[in-house]
């Protein structure tokens, strides 16, 4: 058999270059990334535009002669795949052996001149890239020149950008003073100069700025890199550096680290003015709980440790495995609102904002990737369409509750935020970046990882949240009693002040008022009285689809069987076999009682009478419940044990209400048996009477296992740990949202006692 080898037509080239780094700025930045990896200590971007050329210059290793024919001219070489970190043990970002190419997409001709320590001479290195335009002609057939120069590297230097490398040492030792070195300078025995000729775009200011901006966030914030880019346009221009600015002001940082196992999230509050916190606020209950009593916010941070699990709200291992491949990352969000109301200065206790927040959101905001400290584009950029990549506003429009909302559920906006995320091609190897280097791949993980970045930013917005509502608490039971004395104050006044002058114009006037006032009063009654209506309807639809989500897998067996039943059953009588007519009306009956009693939940729910509020006897209204999920329990094999104190408790309810609550508990706890696959399940409610009344309810289930840090946050709205075989969320984070909203009606309590092991829950209502 004959063997062929393969070609590469020299145009080839023109794909990996021109084609394949579409955008100028994506060329320039894969040589800025070729300096680093180099460990230079700078790189230094010159337009030279009036004689069309672009120089990028660093003193990093330089290259030899070995070094420029294996690799530099080496397509595809797999050098920084292998030897992934450097002298100075930085992670290379290179890694496909195509960034040179981006030459070609900047200009048709290129001279390199390069120096390493193990070489005695400089070299010289051309090459014109319309060569490989030539028909016919592969790519083993296209050569570069070379030759070595007697001088030495800062010789090669064009002398004006030399000076202005000087000047730039200057710079960086007066502004950052301490941080670096007091004679601070750039070392130029080695390195790499590139220049770029026969430039194929034309470089407007326009063009110029979109550079200066795309580099600007090439490397993560911070006060001083031990690496900075300086860029020049043309001689008249001073020369910039390159910076990616931090704010000392805002309201919440988070500092975030995975190391594999476990999430550590330091919490900075800063956001609320101390000083003008009055001291009876810090005597409410929702105060007086670590972190928000005075001394803690008076620290003003803290630092949490989540496993996997408590983050993700999730116990299912193959999920958790899959966040572990993930790979240790940091991640470091601040966030800024951009507006101050009238009242939410006394509602909320804010400090003053400067109004410096908006353009510098608007310049630094969005939340953006670093590989290896290089920026991954296009994440955060505002020119984007990834400028929200992780759908923050989206996940907002769901559910726009405001930071004192009763849900504690309140969502910032991508427009408020600023961060940054820190991953390496080293430790997060499943999260891969594009051929193109324009974005990562939309892998399984990386879609994960998005949702570990949302679950790190609402340990913020839970902390904020809880934190406004308690303030609007207190605010509203304060307003309540100013409002009440003013109001009172002012009748009094006019009483006093009309006292011995009544007359019958008078009279007239304030019985019109006061019919008109009663009037009012009556609209809203009714008003309130439809909404609480349309409120009921509500939630026992809601409550209605959770139950039929907790029987699907039922429903489906017995919808498997219901065409074909007539027809084994007419086949059973055919053959007069008794014993198959007895199994077939068995089955039929199970079925149709199950049937019936899915059918009675889901029609009960909204009759009208059950949305008006009637004097009920507790126990007798939870028995019922019982009884009508009786025939669902059965199918489930789940005992339900009622006892009572043999005391009746009257009490004027709503019975869609409490048909709602214990809905919504059974249906978790037929979710957690299923889970736990026990032999013996069983719930006992009880009830208990003295001065309240008191529902404990627990199951012998799974419990919630080590899936939430706090327990508490199942009452919140859209929290869930169902997932599906993909570890796709398939909980609507409903049920015991509905549980608590319902309950807080009643101005009752619940209290969790039990959520490992087995789940345990009292629930306080006042008589």
């Amino acid at each position: 058999m004959g063997k062929m080898k393969y070609k590469i037509s020299s145009r080839a080239t023109i794909l990996l270059g021109r084609e394949s780094v579409s955008k100028v700025d994506g060329a320039l930045i894969e040589l800025v990334k070729n300096t680093y990896d180099a460990d230079a200590s700078f790189c230094y971007v010159y337009f030279d535009l009036g004689n069309d050329s672009i120089y990028i210059i660093d003193n990093g290793t330089g290259m030899t002669l070995e070094t420029i024919e294996n690799h530099w001219m080496m397509i595809g070489t797999d050098n920084k795949k292998e030897n992934y970190k450097s002298v100075k043990n930085r992670i290379k970002s290179g890694e496909k052996g195509i960034g040179r190419f981006a030459l070609d997409r900047l200009g048709s001709k290129c001279e390199m001149y390069t120096k390493s320590l193990s070489s005695n001479k400089l070299i010289l290195w051309q090459t014109n890239w319309s060569n490989f335009e030539q028909t016919g002609k592969t790519i083993d057939e296209i050569e570069a020149d070379y030759e070595f120069l007697d001088i030495n590297y800062q010789e090669a230097l064009p002398q004006n950008i030399y000076k202005n490398i000087q000047l730039l040492e200057e710079k960086i030792s007066k502004d950052f003073g301490t941080s670096v070195e007091k004679d601070f300078h750039f070392p130029l025995e080695t390195g790499t100069i590139l220049k770029i000729s026969n430039l194929r775009d034309k470089w407007t200011e326009k063009e110029f700025n979109n550079i200066l901006n795309s580099l600007g966030f090439l490397l993560p914030p911070s006060d001083y890199n031990e690496y900075v880019i300086c860029i020049q346009k043309d001689d008249l221009e001073v020369p910039i550096v390159v910076e990616n600015e931090i704010t000392e002001e805002f309201d919440y940082k988070i500092f975030s680290d995975f190391d594999g196992e476990n999430f550590t999230i330091k919490l900075i509050r800063n956001e609320f003015d101390l000083n003008k916190f009055p001291d009876d606020i810090f005597k409410m209950e929702r105060f007086q709980r670590h972190p928000y009593r005075k001394e803690d916010f008076k620290k003003g941070e803290f630092t949490y440790v989540y496993s996997i699990s408590e983050l993700m709200g999730s116990d299912d291992l193959n999920y958790n495995n899959l966040v572990k491949e993930i790979g240790s990352f940091n991640f470091n969000f601040t966030f800024m609102k951009l507006s101050l109301r009238d009242d939410s200065l006394e509602t909320f206790f804010y400090k003053e904002i400067s109004k410096m927040r908006k353009s510098w959101l608007e310049q630094y905001g969005g939340i953006k990737i670093y590989r290896d400290n290089f920026l991954v584009r296009p994440y955060g950029d505002r020119e984007s369409d990834s400028f929200d990549w992780l759908g923050i506003d989206a996940r907002r429009a769901n559910n726009p509750a405001g930071i004192s909302h009763p849900s504690e559920n309140w969502h910032v906006r991508n427009a408020q935020g600023q961060g940054t995320i820190l991953i390496s091609r080293i430790s997060n190897a499943s999260i891969l970046d594009k051929s193109s280097r324009e974005g990562i791949i939309e892998n399984e993980y990386f879609k994960i990882f998005k949702e570990v970045i949302l679950k790190i930013i609402s340990v913020f917005e839970k902390d904020r949240a809880y934190i406004g509502r308690t303030m609007k608490i207190y605010s509203d039971k304060i307003n309540e009693k100013d409002k009440t004395k003013k109001a009172g104050d002012s009748i009094a006044k006019e009483i006093l002040s009309n006292k011995g002058k009544e007359n019958q114009k008078n009279q007239e006037k304030i019985t019109e008022e006061v019919e008109t006032l009663a009037k009012a009063v009556q609209y809203f009654k009714e008003e309130r009285e439809e909404l609480i209506s349309e409120i009921k309807i509500l939630r026992a639809l809601a409550t209605n689809g959770l139950i039929t989500t907790s029987i699907v897998h039922d429903l489906k067996g017995i919808n498997a069987v219901l065409v074909n039943r007539v027809e084994n059953f007419n086949i059973a009588i055919q053959a007069d076999n008794k014993m198959l007519i007895e199994r077939n009306l068995n089955d039929i009956r199970k079925n149709d009682i199950f049937l019936k009693s899915w059918i009675t939940v889901i029609t009960n729910q909204i009759k009208k009478d059950k949305r008006k509020r009637l004097k009920k006897n507790l126990y007798v209204i939870i028995q019922e419940i019982v009884e009508i999920l009786e025939p669902i329990l059965l199918q489930k094999k789940i005992i339900v044990n009622v006892f009572h104190d043999n005391n009746d408790v009257l009490k004027r309810i709503f019975i869609s209400d409490f048909e709602s609550i214990i809905y919504n508990l059974i249906i978790n706890s037929i979710e957690s048996f299923e889970k736990s696959k026990l032999s013996k399940r069983v719930i006992d409610i009880s009830l208990e009477t003295n001065d309240r009344f008191t529902l404990h309810y627990q199951d012998n289930g799974s419990g919630l296992g080590n899936t939430f840090k706090d327990p508490y946050e199942i009452f919140s709205y859209g929290v869930t740990s169902k997932r599906d075989v993909n570890g796709d969320v398939i909980g609507t984070g409903l049920g015991m949202y509905i549980v608590a909203s319902t309950i807080r009606e009643y101005n009752a309590k619940y209290i969790i006692k039990e959520y490992q092991s087995s789940f345990a829950l009292d629930l306080i209502f006042p008589i």
